[in-house]
């Protein structure tokens, strides 16, 4: 059996939020929030952060082409749309470039105060499934073209679904080993 490219690519979107979600389905919140030093940010940090990207990207993909344009309805952030940050009592400006921890300070991330594991883990969960859904979307041929990404360079639509896919990976990473330096097993495979 023989998989496209964009069928390879949606599968491991899929498979990275999932691990995403269950490395910190059986933390506590003490444990979610729980820091290491005062410029290490918690594993609620990495969540949120790679929830924010998430959403960033299912919210942009629609614009990437106009074919994408055509086959998903016009994005919106599920962060913007439900004014989290205000309902968490987040100011906006202090989140970095898009409001997704970009740029932030390190001491400022470390002790960015998030929300409990339910409401945290329900947004990651929510915007990991609308970002499947996006990606899914996407077939060998959208994946080769022209898009503007993320960081607002030219790309193509294929290298800004495998920039979220490593950039989430890396933070997946960190994730593991903040358990494993918790005491706890550190890895996301089952």
């Amino acid at each position: 059996m023989s998989l496209s490219t964009a069928a390879v690519a949606a599968y491991a979107a899929r498979r990275t939020h999932e691990a995403l979600l269950r490395v910190v389905d059986e933390l506590t919140d003490e444990q979610l929030t729980r820091g290491v030093g005062p410029s290490a940010p918690s594993i609620a940090f990495h969540l949120w952060h790679a929830a924010r990207w998430a959403d960033l990207l299912q919210s942009r993909i629609p614009a990437m082409t106009m074919e994408l344009g055509k086959r998903l309805r016009e994005g919106r952030e599920i962060w913007e749309a439900e004014a989290l940050a205000q309902q968490w009592g987040l100011d906006p400006s202090s989140l970095g470039e898009s409001a997704n921890g970009m740029g932030m300070d390190d001491d400022v991330s470390a002790s960015l105060p998030l929300p409990g594991k339910e409401q945290l883990a329900d947004y990651a969960r929510r915007v990991f499934e609308a970002t499947n859904q996006a990606i899914a979307v996407v077939d060998d041929e959208q994946l080769q073209a022209s898009c503007i990404d993320l960081y607002g360079r030219e790309t193509s639509v294929g290298a800004a679904v495998i920039s979220h896919l490593t950039h989430l990976n890396r933070h997946l990473g960190m994730i593991e080993a903040l358990r494993g330096v918790h005491g706890l097993r550190g890895t996301a495979t089952v």
